[in-house]
Parts: structure tokens; C-alpha cells; sequence
């Protein structure tokens, strides 16, 4: 009996475990870096949720968070169905009369297709579109309030500066353990 169960067993795992060993997985291997390493085109937004003039000119965090995407290389988009979304997020007050104190954030918004698992009325195992929120930055700064702005202003182009080396390392991770990906967003680009 215990010979039958054996055998039973490893009939059973053996497929699996021989299509473990063949090639990488890139849903179990490929991770976060699949998602993001082919994204090269974003719109950004800003929120400012600072008070007591501590952040004079909210929008210069727009302003260099462009301007290190562009440096670059990427685009900035400013139509699309499902934007790859960069918000920047300061949130802060006055502490006395001369000091500051921010909490910043920066977080890219895209949607992925994902695998529904159950779902009553849709087929199983169809796909759908969901929002997936990746946070890349995030400090806070304390400190003088009349050099708050600049301090603001390059944390978030240090930001954008991290962003792009986040999503290079990322494709050069999946170009060499799934080569044909990178074939494939070739040919997509070259058919347009």
C-alpha cells in the first residue's frame, strides 16, 4: 500500500516539478520588476497639503518631477485611457515661526491585467484590469522654513531620479531572464 502511495505521489508532483526546471517563471520570478520595467510614459500629479507658507509654490514639485522624467528619457503624457500616474504628495506645517516640517511622498499608479480566481459573472480564470500603487519615495523634512521650497523641490527630483533607475534595473532583470518580453515590446512599437 505504501508503494502504491508513493508512486501515486510522485507521478503527481513529477509534471510540476519538471516544469519548474525548464524556464523561469515570470509570474513567480518576474515579481514587481514585470510590471513596471517597460513603462516609460506618465502623467503626473501633485497634491499639497502643506499650511503656514511652508511650501510657497506647490506646483514646482509637478514642475521637477518632470523635469527628471524627461532627463531621463521617458515621456510625459497627457492623454491616456490608463495613464501611468506619478503623484507627489507633501503634507506639512509650521512647527514654530522660522521652522517646518514636511512629509513627503511619491507613488507611481498603473493598471496590470490580473487573473480573476472566482468570480460569479465572469468565466473562471478570466483576466481584468486593476490598479496597482507603487511607492517610491517617501521622506520627511524638517527644518528652516525659508529653505523648505528648495529642499522640497530636489527631494522630489531625486525622486524622479530613482524612479528611472528602479524601472532600468527592473528591464534589465527581465531582458535577461525573459528575453522574449523585450522581443516582444519591440515589435509592438515597431507595428504602431
Amino acid at each position: 500500500m505504501r508503494k502504491i502511495l508513493w508512486i501515486s505521489a510522485m507521478l503527481f508532483f513529477a509534471p510540476n516539478l519538471s516544469m519548474a526546471e525548464d524556464e523561469p517563471s515570470l509570474l513567480m520570478e518576474g515579481g514587481l520588476a514585470s510590471l513596471i520595467a517597460f513603462r516609460d510614459s506618465f502623467t503626473i500629479e501633485y497634491s499639497d497639503q502643506v499650511s503656514d507658507g511652508c511650501l510657497p509654490q506647490p506646483s514646482r514639485m509637478k514642475d521637477k518631477m518632470e523635469l527628471a522624467i524627461r532627463q531621463n528619457g521617458f515621456s510625459i503624457s497627457t492623454e491616456s485611457f490608463l495613464p501611468n500616474k506619478i503623484k507627489v504628495t507633501a503634507l506639512g506645517f509650521s512647527t514654530n515661526a522660522s521652522s517646518c516640517a514636511i512629509s513627503l511622498k511619491a507613488e507611481l499608479e498603473f493598471w496590470a491585467s490580473v487573473v480573476v480566481p472566482f468570480s460569479q459573472t465572469v468565466p473562471k480564470e478570466s483576466n481584468t484590469l486593476a490598479p496597482i500603487t507603487y511607492d517610491f519615495g517617501s521622506v520627511i523634512l524638517t527644518g528652516n522654513k525659508n529653505g523648505m521650497q528648495e529642499r522640497v523641490e530636489n527631494q522630489v527630483k531625486e525622486f524622479g531620479d530613482d524612479l528611472y533607475l528602479i524601472i532600468s534595473r527592473a528591464k534589465d532583470y527581465i531582458s535577461k531572464k525573459f528575453p522574449q518580453i523585450p522581443q516582444y515590446h519591440e515589435q509592438q512599437k515597431s507595428s504602431k
